[in-house]
């Protein structure tokens, strides 16, 4: 087989002649024309194989290059040297441009020429003399060749293809200008000549067949012609190619085997990099030439491919796909070289590990088939790589390790509880933790082993307490007797990585044990060491835990921005869940603190589609607060007292900030509702779970319903008084208390009351704790006559604005606040009407009908008005078809014009 088949055409017989091979023109005489070097009579001329592309580009490079003395192309088999000079060849000829083609294998022609140029004293031979195959040339040839250059350059003009250089003065004549050299990356063809290459050979080849075929040829010409024939044949693309991948194989591993043995192996230690800088490569093959190894296969282009990268100062190198497939079978079929590459991997592994790309690393022990070094990257890394995302690979370093590996080296076991924790396997991850925490227990001495084991240990029976398998005050005992040391032990010494996730878990669990001070003073720790680590995941975990300390504080604005920066640090999409779901629910009660409730609604769908609102009590609880006040706003009020009716699933009594939460939403709709006996109840819950002083102002803003104006300001003006009150209910307090004065006639006191609401609302935006006395408009006067006044409130212009703005669903739905409620002349407003005569029939809608109306009013979409009654679209429409068929309409639009005309709307 020829080296050029399967490049951009094909050879046939008739591309040589039958007879003259080889015949050697004798020196002419001086006086003799040198026409006859053109088409010698012997027909040593060949005609050129077939063409399929046209590469424009190259032929411009020859056109510029014939007109020196030496043109090379130098590049391995299967290239497409052969068929680019023939087209050449063919074009010049078309155009009446004498060019004589010639083969390495029968130098006659030229060694004539040579002998002609050499010893006549006549004319240069001027014409282009295309010697394909050049590396066949016998050495005398190529000796004579060189003289030639090197003393009477101008007297020839030769182009060469070769597989390799050639012993000849390129370098001499380049740096006079009198030379050019096309070499393999030159010849590679780019995307557009690949996709007519593949075209030429595959007429139906899809736009998707030939980016995968270039992406595995890289643009090396026969692998192309041979996928696009697999193509043509099979209708798929098909790699590794089957019977003609042994072509390329054969192709490329006589390139391979040219190549110094040294430059083999540093090729085989290093081929499984996916980008290699000079120094990488001197790491794995362990040779301090391997940089310049590469330097000179990319001068080639084909093997190797060099390329910038901003972030590096030296070039970075990539291996062809071919080639990375061929050593990848060599190594399968010889066991020294794949101890070339298990002794490469080893290397870098330490290397990976020194400049902490631990997850690299990990891959490299793995592939370097070290039990022992994987151990100790797991070990020492585990927790690390894990708290990144990389579950999977931690896995597949554990599935590396012999079987029994645990049994005999069982510091692993707290890791490996760590993977089955954030991998969804509970039961695995609670028997390793047992097991963890077995072996801490037993340690005789304090090795950073042992260290890494009990924080692991300490980080498992930290998660297993909230979920009410273990004690939680002895979890938090025990994990800060491991930072801070006891009596008998000094701290642990742990990496920053696995330091930072215990403090954070610390604090977790430090927040459900309602030791909200010790959890924000761990939490800072937590966040100095991840960044100190560099460790985005860890810093974002950090600030998400931060957020619910922060609102569980009422400190709402100082919440969202901890909740923002955790997903600006860890990614939306790439945090996980125990985290965005924190930062969403927090993001979402600002929301609704800021009065923006579309956007409360936005962040609410988010949680409760993660699957650990539903296992973190917690975020379970924030959630039902979340949804619950969103219902209640929007007038949905028997929704509201469903959301709120039982304590989210808990493993012992709630924390006592979800309590309080709890608590003042349900006393709130109950005294929206006029049910003076459930805001009893939920004022005895206040107390009993620690929250009296809220549960006094609770009393207080209820007590106007059956006491007079006076007593109820001074059970206000009590409680307010009280330090250390939940800032929400204290600003709402304070409102209640504005608007009582202003009724009493006490208009100075009344202003000084609203300036201390303001005072109390504006560091955390609390506008929807104003929300609850927006309806009366002694509030909306006081704020604007404070907004346009001489000295106003600096916050006040914006909370006119908000509430002016706002119309609480509540309001609408029926319910009443305790200030309406006690108002002169004050009437409950009409409830939702559901009841009609519609064309002379009495229809009645349901409750979920009036709903959808509502929202069809709107202008919602079926979609839209699914996702905010939390429905499905199919259930939509049925409500849709019975609401039609009560209007006796059969669209949209006749339906809202019924309902409006009926007073329906």
């Amino acid at each position: 087989m020829s080296e050029e088949d399967g490049g951009t055409g094909t050879r046939s017989q008739s591309d040589t002649p039958a007879q003259g091979r080889g015949t050697r023109v004798t020196s002419p005489r001086p006086d003799r024309a040198r026409e006859q070097f053109r088409y010698p009579a012997d027909g040593t001329i060949a005609r050129p194989p077939l063409t399929l592309v046209t590469r424009e580009r190259l032929h411009s490079a020859l056109d510029l290059g014939v007109h020196s003395p030496l043109t090379m192309v130098v590049a391995p088999p299967g290239t497409g040297k052969t068929v680019l000079l023939s087209d050449w060849v063919t074009r010049r000829r078309q155009s009446a441009q004498p060019v004589v083609w010639l083969r390495g294998q029968a130098p006659g022609v030229l060694e004539g020429v040579l002998e002609w140029v050499r010893e006549g004293d006549g004319p240069a031979v001027t014409d282009p003399i295309v010697v394909d195959d050049a590396h066949l040339l016998p050495a005398a040839v190529v000796g004579e060749m060189s003289r030639v250059l090197q003393e009477t350059p101008h007297a020839v003009r030769l182009l060469l293809a070769t597989r390799y250089d050639l012993l000849l003065p390129v370098s001499e004549l380049e740096v006079r200008g009198m030379a050019l050299t096309l070499r393999s990356r030159e010849l590679r063809f780019n995307d557009a000549e690949a996709a007519a290459l593949v075209r030429a050979h595959a007429q139906d080849a899809s736009p998707a067949d030939i980016m995968l075929v270039q992406e595995k040829a890289a643009g090396w010409a026969a692998a192309l012609v041979l996928a696009a024939r697999t193509l043509q044949a099979s209708g798929d693309v098909v790699w590794p190619l089957g019977n003609q991948g042994e072509v390329l194989d054969l192709l490329l591993g006589e390139t391979l085997n040219t190549l110094d043995k040294r430059v083999q192996a540093m090729l085989l230690s290093t081929f499984g990099a996916t980008t290699l800088s000079g120094r990488l490569a001197e790491v794995l093959s362990g040779d301090s030439e391997a940089g310049s190894m590469l330097a000179d296969l990319a001068g080639s282009g084909l093997l190797v491919t060099a390329y910038a990268d901003d972030s590096a100062s030296k070039p970075l190198y990539r291996y062809h796909p071919l080639l990375v497939e061929l050593l990848r079978r060599r190594i399968a079929a010889s066991a020294d070289d794949r101890q070339l590459v298990v002794s490469a991997q080893h290397r870098s592994a330490l290397y990976y590990e020194n400049r902490g790309d631990s997850g690299s690393a990990l891959r490299s022990a793995v592939d370097a088939d070290d039990a022992a070094l994987v151990e100790r990257i797991l070990l020492g890394h585990g927790p690390e790589l894990l708290a990144a995302g990389k579950a999977d690979l931690v896995a597949v370093g554990f599935d590396a390790l012999p079987a029994g590996y645990l049994d005999e080296h069982p510091h692993l076991l707290g890791v490996r509880g760590l993977l089955r924790r954030v991998s969804g396997d509970v039961s695995g991850a609670v028997l390793d933790a047992a097991a963890a925490d077995e072996r801490a227990a037993d340690r005789a001495a304090a090795t950073p082993d042992d260290d890494a084991l009990e924080a692991d240990a300490a980080l498992l029976r930290l998660w297993r307490s909230r979920y009410g398998w273990q004690d939680v005050q002895e979890a938090i005992a025990k994990a800060r007797s491991l930072l801070t040391g006891g009596h008998s032990s000094p701290p642990a010494v742990l990496g920053p990585e696995r330091l930072a996730w215990l403090l954070i878990e610390l604090a977790a669990t430090e927040t459900w044990a309602d030791d909200l001070d010790a959890a924000l003073t761990h939490l800072d720790e937590a966040l100095v060491t991840a960044r100190m680590a560099g460790h985005h995941r860890l810093i974002a975990g950090c600030l998400a835990h931060q957020a619910v300390v922060h609102y569980a504080r009422g400190q709402v604005q100082n919440a969202a921005r901890s909740a923002q920066a955790s997903f600006d640090v860890g990614g939306r999409e790439s945090l996980p869940e125990e985290y965005s779901a924190r930062a969403n629910v927090v993001l979402g009660l600002a929301a609704v603190n800021e009065l923006d409730l579309d956007t409360g609604w936005k962040y609410h769908r988010v949680v409760a589609g993660t699957e650990v609102a539903g296992s973190d009590t917690v975020v379970a609880g924030l959630r039902t607060m979340l949804r619950a006040v969103l219902l209640i706003e929007r007038g949905r009020l028997g929704e509201a007292l469903t959301e709120l009716t039982a304590d989210p699933t808990a493993a012992g009594p709630l924390p006592s900030f979800l309590s309080r939460d709890l608590a003042l939403a349900r006393a709130w709709l109950a005294a929206l509702l006029g049910d003076t006996s459930t805001v009893g109840t939920q004022v005895t819950v206040l107390e009993r779970t620690g929250n009296s002083t809220e549960a006094g102002l609770v009393r207080a803003m209820t007590s106007m319903i059956s006491e007079d104006a006076e007593t109820a300001l001074k059970q206000l003006d009590a409680g307010l008084d009280q330090p250390g009150l939940y800032p929400p209910l204290a600003s709402a307090a304070a409102s209640f208390r504005t608007v009582l004065l202003s009724r009493t006639g006490d208009e100075t006191a009344a202003e000084a009351a609203l300036l201390d609401t303001l005072n109390r609302v504006t560091p955390q935006h609390m506008l929807h704790a104003l929300a609850s006395v927006a309806d009366d408009p002694v509030l909306l006067d006081l704020l604007r006559r404070n907004a346009t006044g001489p000295n106003p409130h600096p916050y006040a212009a914006a909370a006119l604005e908000k509430l002016s703005g706002h119309r609480a669903g509540w309001s609408k739905a029926g319910g009443m606040s305790p200030l309406v409620r006690v108002r002169p002349g004050a009437q409950a407003p009409p409830p939702r009407r559901l009841d009609a005569l519609v064309n002379g029939v009495h229809v009645r809608l349901t409750a979920r009908e009036a709903e959808v109306l509502d929202e069809l009013a709107l202008g919602s979409s079926y979609s839209e008005i699914a996702q905010a009654l939390f429905i499905t679209e199919n259930t939509v429409k049925t409500h849709l078809i019975s609401l039609y068929r009560k209007l006796g309409v059969d669209k949209r639009s006749a339906a809202l014009r019924a309902a409006r005309s009926t007073g329906l709307l």
